[in-house]
């Protein structure tokens, strides 16, 4: 069943598989490329720990959809979402946590405006892929929408100025990203009743069939036993691998626990992908204990107003100025970053 937070036209049943929809204003999106000889293992162990370092919570769960070698994201805060779940009477364990896009009807190509069920989303889409997406919690203006145009890198003569018409993108009866996760098939297949009635048959026969044959069950148990011992010595070695593995994470998490502000290689990232739709070098850059300045040299002409709202905006940078220095239209930018929000003990 499909649930969406606060639907009162009908309430699921406490003990049923539900897809619990999180509205995308509750998720943040982005979009992490790996190298493309990277294996498949090790590249979602790198995406989980990049999600962890990108996420604002301290508590953060995400649900990915891949594309080659590129994953676009939608992060949630988990506390809140269990929080949520359990003020509707639900069970944490029996409800399928699923963002609000991955649940509507997808697109090939293009650029969209959707109405989401708490404000709208613009979404790029490339090959059936979410390439850029942002919220507003109103219908974008003209100004906003150019700002969507530029931080996609569109075609500005193509896209920008003119805000497209509200598309209808329906709720699916599951969500279009169900390949990542076979098991929200197999949960809906026992809402059922005829299907969990067969499932039911199917696991009670063995049971039944082995009550009657006790004499072949003791045997067959012994023989168990037996195999469990022999793997337990085998599988020895992996067993230790795997002990040495977790005291690794465990390690890494302490590690990530002591920085206080992001690494500067985040900021530069997220600075240069703010100031490229911009046409602006870097011509002098410092970052220190959660105080950025840098000098921009643009190559057209660029309002300190709409540099500074472009930074502002995004919620990482806070006390943003901008003034102008020289005869050389120089900017002189500086900030405050944010730090992270402390771990949960």
């Amino acid at each position: 069943m499909i649930y969406r937070p606060g639907q009162t036209d009908q309430k699921p049943n406490p003990n049923s598989r539900v897809f619990w929809v999180l509205s995308r204003r509750a998720t943040r999106q982005t979009v992490f490329t790996f190298p493309a000889e990277l294996p498949d293992a090790k590249r979602k162990a790198l995406l989980a720990l990049q999600v962890r370092r990108w996420a604002p919570w301290p508590n953060v769960k995400f649900n990915a959809y891949w594309s080659a070698n590129r994953a676009t994201v939608y992060a949630w805060n988990d506390d809140d979402v269990k929080a949520a779940i359990a003020e509707a009477g639900l069970s944490e364990r029996r409800c399928i946590v699923i963002p609000e896009t991955f649940i509507r009807r997808p697109l090939q190509d293009g650029v969209r405006l959707v109405a989401a069920l708490d404000g709208f989303e613009g979404q790029v889409w490339q090959n059936g892929f979410i390439a850029f997406s942002r919220w507003w919690p109103r219908q974008p203006n003209p100004s906003e929408w150019d700002m969507f145009v530029r931080s996609a890198g569109l075609p500005l003569e193509q896209f920008a100025g003119r805000i497209p018409e509200l598309q209808d993108a329906p709720v699916l009866e599951s969500p279009w990203t169900r390949q990542e996760n076979a098991l929200a098939g197999a949960w809906a297949m026992l809402e059922d009743p005829r299907t969990a009635a067969a499932a039911a048959a199917i696991v009670a026969a063995p049971f039944v069939y082995l009550a009657v044959q006790y004499t072949t069950l003791a045997v067959a148990n012994a023989s168990i036993n037996s195999r469990i011992e022999r793997l337990s010595v085998e599988t020895q070695g992996v067993r230790k691998q795997r002990s040495e593995a977790l005291a690794n994470l465990d390690e890494i998490d302490d590690y990530l626990g002591l920085e206080v502000y992001p690494s500067q290689f985040e900021i530069l990232t997220v600075s240069l992908g703010l100031l490229q739709p911009m046409n602006a070098k870097i011509a002098e850059w410092t970052y220190d204990v959660g105080t950025l300045s840098f000098t921009l040299r643009p190559t057209q002409e660029l309002e300190p107003t709409f540099l500074i709202t472009a930074f502002e905006k995004i919620g990482l940078f806070t006390n943003v100025t901008a003034t102008r220095t020289g005869q050389e239209g120089l900017l002189r930018v500086r900030m405050d970053v944010q730090p992270r929000l402390p771990k949960r003990a």
